[in-house]
């Protein structure tokens, strides 16, 4: 049964996989057949396609060929249209040319001179010896030379020098005011500016460089002229006391404000070396500790000198003329960024500015050539004139150093070193005068206001303080002002920097306390040789005690000079025990002037060598010795008496100490000599030798130095 199921159902599926066969075999033929159609199909589209290739391929390259036909004549004839229009250059803008340019509508101009530029240079390179090169060329040149007298001609149009009040104005405005404050802004409005700035482009950039003549040439006449109005205004009789005026009302005095030049210039330099302090301050002030003093190295401005001497206001006025210049460039500076390409500016800023650089650097040739014969005329107020003009100049010079090139800042830091050198001169000739009264060769005259050359080397003959003394010592009281610009100058001596070395290694240095202890050698230096000089001096008079009273009234006078000035603290970072030596020597001279009294006191002391009285009576032969005791004695006290009241002792404490010592040193020795033998019957006639009691001798001591007893 199982076996008969399974043949069964071998056989159906056998039927079945028959059947499968036979349609797989029907499908395969249809598909072949489809394959065969296809196939016809393809190799129909091939043939056709490539018919209709062989047919449109000629066609497209003439087609294209016609195009780059039409595209070469359109560039042909726009090529040609441009080569006509540089041959008709000349004529369309010939016109224009010849007209020149106007102010406000220079850009049409320009349009022409480009069409001549790229003519000429067609013709240049392709026809270059054609007619009409030579035609636009010089149309070209023409139109060049035309915008380069448009450019001079509009700087002319704004280039007024400036008024003196009102380059004035620009010196003396406050640090922080607005552009719209500076006057010289309306020469130049911004419109004229800009024209001038696309003129001076075209031309630099078409290689036309003749503007840099121009405008160098131009700028340089205002800054010499704007000068050169301030010079002569100075010059008048209203320099020195014009009104400030005010920020917000320009052109009105604003009231109440009337400040002298002195005033104006001493707030413009503080204010500039306070600033200066300031950044040198913020630069090294964490590191080094520097405190924020007014009397720094920098903050401790001079306050202006009221000499009243013509090197003074000379000096004044070049420092105004300074600040002028200054003010002045830095104005051309901002110009030049409106107008002038940046590649030009160091060339037409030193153009332009040279000229007046000059004019002020022969000007401190010549005020420094005029001081230096004030020096020479021991005219020492002109020295201090210089030390304070060298401060001013040294402050300026970082404001000159940022607007000027190399070759200018040389030329400036000229009248710095013209100064330095004459500054120097000055100390060193100081010097020389004190050394020089010594030998007889004149003395220093010098008042409050003004110091000068007076003839003769006679001492005082009251023996009081000796006037090259009290000159001396006032310059160097002035001296103190100018500390920090003093020790500048003497750090570039070796003679100074070596004791300077020598203090320095014994104990660390300021650099303030360095400029105070070179000053402090200098005034050693004047001192030791004005100690000589009196010295000298001393030996003309012929008695001992005017002597001794001349030196002690000097040096008297220089210790408590030195005291009251503070010179003695300067004087000290150099030698410490200097009042103690002053003080030494004053001692020593008191003693000298006592020992002058020897001769007077011989007469009466000591006693040991005298007769002694035996109940009031001495012998015959002993009689005469008295006598000429006493009689020698009453002359040299005379004597005395007449000299040393006419001598001048000024100072009340010293005066008062000398009577005192006087009298302690003599009325006691008297006072025994004459309770011994005043009581003596050695004379008939007494009383013409007993002429002065103690007492007598005392009051006649006292009026010593008083000639109006």
């Amino acid at each position: 049964m199982s076996a008969l199921e399974n043949t069964l159902q071998i056989e159906i599926k056998l039927e079945k996989e028959k059947t499968n066969q036979a349609l797989l075999k029907d499908h395969v033929e249809k598909y072949s057949e489809l394959t065969q159609s296809m196939s016809k199909i393809l190799n129909s589209f091939e043939q056709r396609l490539g018919k209709l290739e062989h047919t449109i391929l000629p066609v497209y390259n003439i087609t294209k060929n016609l195009q780059k036909q039409q595209q070469n004549l359109d560039s042909t004839l726009q090529y040609m249209e441009q080569v006509l229009s540089h041959y008709d250059a000349s004529q369309d803008v010939c016109n224009l040319i010849h007209q020149g340019p106007s102010e406000g509508n220079i850009g049409s101009f320009l349009d022409g001179l480009n069409k001549l530029k790229k003519a000429k240079d067609y013709f240049l390179n392709n026809n270059p010896q054609s007619v009409e090169l030579e035609n636009v060329t010089s149309l070209f040149n023409n139109g060049c030379e035309t915008l380069n007298n448009h450019f001079k001609s509009l700087l002319k149009k704004h280039n007024s020098p400036l008024k003196p009040v009102d380059l004035l104005d620009m010196i003396y405005i406050e640090e922080d005011s607005s552009n719209e404050d500076c006057p010289s802004i309306k020469q130049l409005p911004p419109s004229a500016r800009e024209e001038l700035n696309v003129i001076a482009q075209w031309l630099d950039n078409n290689l036309r460089r003749e503007y840099v003549q121009i405008f160098g040439d131009e700028r340089s006449e205002v800054i010499m002229r704007s000068l050169q109005n301030l010079k002569d205004h100075q010059k008048s009789g209203s320099w020195g006391n014009e009104p400030l005026r005010t920020r917000h009302g320009y052109g009105r005095a604003e009231t109440g404000v009337k400040k002298t030049t002195s005033a104006r210039l001493q707030q413009i330099f503080e204010r500039k070396a306070n600033k200066m302090f300031m950044k040198a301050s913020q630069t090294l002030g964490q590191s080094a500790g520097l405190a924020m003093r007014k009397n720094s190295s920098f903050g401790d401005i001079l306050a202006a000198e009221e000499y009243g001497n013509d090197n003074d206001q000379e000096l004044e006025k070049y420092l105004v003329l300074l600040l002028g210049l200054q003010k002045l460039l830095v104005w051309e500076r901002q110009l030049l960024n409106d107008i002038v390409p940046p590649s030009r500016h160091n060339e037409v800023f030193s153009r332009l500015s040279q000229p007046s650089i000059e004019m002020v650097v022969r000007d401190a040739e010549q005020i420094t050539s005029k001081v230096m014969r004030s020096i020479g005329r021991k005219e020492w107020s002109s020295a201090l004139g210089i030390f304070s003009a060298l401060k001013h100049v040294q402050i300026l010079q970082p404001d000159i150093d940022r607007i000027c090139d190399a070759t200018q800042k040389q030329q400036l830091s000229g009248v710095l070193n013209r100064l330095q050198q004459t500054a120097s001169k000055g100390l060193e000739q100081f010097i020389e005068s004190v050394r020089n009264d010594a030998g007889g060769g004149g003395m220093v005259s010098m008042t409050s206001s003004t110091i000068s050359y007076g003839g003769g080397s006679n001492v005082p003959r009251d023996a009081t303080v000796y006037e090259l003394t009290s000159n001396t010592i006032w310059f160097l009281e002035q001296l103190q002002e100018h500390c920090d610009t003093i020790g500048g100058l003497l750090q570039t001596e070796a003679i100074y920097t070596n004791d300077l070395d020598r203090i320095a290694s014994q104990k660390a240095l300021s650099i303030e306390q360095k400029n105070k202890a070179l000053l402090g050698i200098y005034v050693r230096k004047v001192l030791a040789e004005l100690n000589y000089t009196i010295a000298t001096k001393s030996e003309q008079y012929g008695d001992m005690a005017t002597k001794q009273l001349f030196k002690l009234n000097n040096t008297h006078y220089i210790l408590k000079s030195l005291q009251r000035s503070s010179l003695i603290e300067i004087v000290a970072l150099t030698e410490h025990d200097c009042e103690r030596r002053y003080q030494k020597m004053i001692q020593d001279l008191k003693k000298a002037y006592l020992g002058s009294w020897s001769k007077l006191l011989s007469f009466i002391h000591p006693l040991d060598e005298m007769p002694r009285p035996i109940n009031g009576k001495v012998k015959d032969k002993e009689r005469a010795t008295i006598k000429d005791r006493f009689s020698n004695f009453n002359k040299e006290l005379d004597d005395a008496v007449k000299t040393q009241r006419a001598i001048s002792v000024p100072d009340v404490l010293l005066r008062e100490g000398i009577k005192r010592d006087n009298s302690e040193h003599i009325v006691p020795k008297y006072n025994t000599f004459f309770e011994v033998y005043s009581d003596v019957q050695f004379s008939k006639n007494i009383d013409k030798y007993v002429k002065y009691r103690p007492s007598d001798v005392a009051t006649m001591l006292n009026s010593f130095f008083d000639d109006t007893v």
